[in-house]
């Protein structure tokens, strides 16, 4: 169930050069919160409910490899390190810290005693980060999924409106799967050490992924649930910190910007993730990826999104964004934006076709900020 969204900031200015990535990412491969698929689960699974796995370790410190390949091996950042060029921050949630350990230590060269070279994590306390963890606990703001379940009050909203919709959703094809082991089924199912029972693997591959999903976005605000409270106490700060970061490199007079780490990494939740991808427009094809049931993130690879704004003549915008060419600039210029889809580790970046439509940095400022927020909503 990895999932990450990637955005990076190309800026021109006699030739395409890069200026920044923001990456936005889910941890690796966790337990379920609570319950075992198994009997042999709890063992093999076993720094317990809700942690990182053992898998979820080799998937992040693999993702941090494709990424020293494409960022780090290429020159556009140091391979010995430099604080002033990357910065990353997570959630304190343990999975988060840990996935972020992992992809980090996958990024540059070892020390001359061979030992890795891990950049600070910055992280905040779990009840205080805004940015990061989904505020999911207010009762306000969940009007839409009582109504939707006629539910009798928004206190516990969260668990009564995942045990209602097993009970008026639960797939047919899981008919024979206990509905509050879904959780298990779908986490433990690319763990190559457990042997999930027929029934368990053919719920897991499909079904139960597309209902997680369906609640996941219902946590979120997003999509069919949107809900402009819930969206905003989700990801409306880091929408803003994300917006923020491409005016700040765009408007830079110099390269590299002075200030402004050219990689930012942000260790996050799934709830996070799809928010962040309604926000910025792309969460139709996230759900395509997210609930394909032979597609490679079902196995716990990690998918995402890339968003590449150029700065290109402005004369010749409309037609070269349809071609596709990139354009040296001479006198003025009009940053452009492209977002690209990753999905699995060793998969290329997939073009969304964002640019169909306008896709200026000044056209995906204007999508976005009407949701972004400059602090926390508090609970009424």
């Amino acid at each position: 169930m990895n999932s990450l969204f990637l955005i990076s900031l190309i800026g021109v200015v006699a030739t395409d050069e890069l200026l920044s990535v923001n990456i936005v990412i889910r941890h690796g491969d966790r337990s379920a919160t609570s319950g075992w698929a198994t009997p042999n689960s709890s063992t093999i699974l076993f720094r317990g409910p809700g942690e990182l796995t053992d898998a979820g370790i080799d998937n992040a410190w693999a993702q941090g490899k494709d990424f020293k390949e494409r960022y780090v091996q290429t020159g556009f950042i140091d391979k010995r390190f430099l604080p002033s060029e990357v910065y990353v921050r997570s959630s304190s949630v343990n999975r988060c810290l840990m996935s972020a350990a992992s992809f980090s230590n996958a990024l540059f060269r070892k020390s001359a005693k061979d030992h890795a070279v891990v950049p600070p994590i910055y992280t905040k306390d779990v009840d205080d980060d805004g940015l990061l963890v989904p505020l999911l606990t207010c009762q306000d703001g969940w009007e839409d999924v009582v109504a939707r379940f006629n539910l009798s009050s928004t206190v516990d909203v969260q668990k009564t409106a995942l045990v209602a919709m097993m009970m008026t959703e639960w797939p047919s094809a899981c008919s024979t799967v206990n509905p509050g082991l879904i959780d298990a089924i779908v986490s433990e199912l690319p763990n190559k050490l457990i042997t999930l029972p027929a029934n368990y693997k053919a719920c897991a591959e499909g079904p139960a992924k597309e209902f997680m999903y369906k609640y996941i976005e219902l946590l979120a605000g997003a999509g069919d649930h949107y809900n402009e409270k819930r969206i905003k106490r989700v990801a409306g700060l880091l929408t803003t910190e994300l917006l923020a970061n491409f005016a700040a490199v765009s408007n830079c007079a110099t390269t590299p910007c002075p200030g402004q780490p050219k990689l930012r990494i942000y260790y996050t939740h799934e709830v996070n993730v799809l928010a962040i991808s309604h926000i910025f427009g792309v969460l139709d094809r996230f759900n395509e990826d997210y609930c394909n049931p032979t597609h490679q993130s079902i196995s716990g690879s990690h998918s995402g999104l890339l968003v590449r704004p150029r700065l290109r003549d402005s004369s010749q915008r409309q037609r070269n964004l349809r071609q596709g060419k990139f354009i040296l600039m001479i006198r003025w210029f009009t940053c452009i934006v492209q977002i690209f889809q990753k999905n699995g580790q060793k998969a290329d970046f997939v073009d969304t076709n964002n640019c169909a439509s306008d896709c200026s940095l000044a056209a995906v400022t204007s999508v976005a900020s009407p949701l972004a927020i400059t602090s926390q909503i508090q609970c009424a």
